[in-house]
């Protein structure tokens, strides 16, 4: 797995410019790259959870998401277990974004494309929980 993360890193670091939340999930993304989110999700900051579904803020239709918006995410890695893990992404600010997911595909899709490539076709997809099988 330490392979699909350098991959991932070979792209970083990727500016945060936008997020999305709906029913379904949350989206955060740039110039290049999406995440999208359809599982459990929490934003830490050193010990403190400080943005999460359950500590939705009055008045913010994004969870507090809002303010990872002009920050970067600057590392990635794996949690979880040896057959379903996933992925947390580490931006610049030293929030750490971390995704729990509940089934064994399709809980969250990390895509990044070319540089200037206004059609956003992906060049890497990564769809997860992943798995060490292979």
């Amino acid at each position: 797995m330490e392979s699909v993360l350098e991959e991932i890193r070979r792209f970083l670091p990727l500016g945060i410019t936008a997020v999305e939340a709906d029913t379904d999930g949350i989206c955060l993304q740039g110039d290049r790259w999406r995440l999208r989110i359809n599982t459990s999700w929490r934003v830490t900051e050193g010990a403190e959870i400080i943005v999460s579904p359950g500590l939705a803020r009055e008045g913010s239709s994004h969870y507090g998401l809002e303010d990872l918006i002009g920050d970067e995410v600057v590392d990635v890695g794996l949690q979880g277990v040896r057959f379903a893990r996933d992925l947390y992404v580490v931006t610049r600010e030293g929030r750490i974004l971390k995704i729990f997911s509940d089934f064994p595909y399709g809980e969250w899709l990390l895509s990044v494309s070319r540089l200037g490539d206004e059609r956003r076709i992906p060049i890497f997809d990564l769809e997860g929980p992943v798995s060490d099988v292979t």
